[in-house]
């Protein structure tokens, strides 16, 4: 079972601040595609289900976790 993270964002459009979402741990993938497929696509469902109308063009204050960990959007490396 891949680890998830804790991913938090906020919605200025609709007032969400610093959710918290488990998102997938990054492991091989490059980045930019971790960050727009897997991330991306968590934070976005997220956000449909908390506030349904609310569409906005880009989320706010999306905050990836850094400590303990040697790439972006990592586990923590024990």
């Amino acid at each position: 079972m891949n680890p998830t993270i804790s991913v938090l964002y906020s919605c200025h459009q609709c007032g969400l601040k610093k959710i918290a979402v488990a998102v997938p741990a990054r492991t091989d993938e490059d980045v930019v595609v971790w960050v727009e497929t897997i991330m991306g696509r968590r934070l976005a469902g997220d956000h449909a289900q908390r506030s349904p109308h609310c569409h906005p063009d880009t989320l706010d204050e999306v905050m990836i976790p850094m400590t303990g960990t040697d790439r972006v959007g990592g586990a923590p490396v024990q």
